[in-house]
């Protein structure tokens, strides 16, 4: 019982620093890259599908109109 009084500050400290750091955490996630599995080529409309999400620059350049302005498609 002694040493849980001892060690509440400790961690009562830690759980701050950690609501911190979940906090700091959601303000980058708006931050990371778009990730999709299908991207449109905004010049002709070609759909270029990926087995995994990436990003919009790995599908540039379009196979079509060799365009390199991706965005993903719904």
């Amino acid at each position: 019982m002694a040493d849980e009084e001892a060690l509440r500050p400790v961690r009562e400290a830690i759980e701050q620093a950690r609501a911190h750091i979940d906090s700091a955490l959601r303000r980058l996630q708006p931050l990371e890259e778009n990730r999709c599995l299908r991207w449109r080529c905004s010049g002709c409309g070609y759909l270029k599908h990926f087995t995994r999400p990436t990003p919009g620059d790995v599908a540039a350049p379009c196979p079509k109109c060799r365009g390199r302005n991706f965005m993903p498609a719904p």
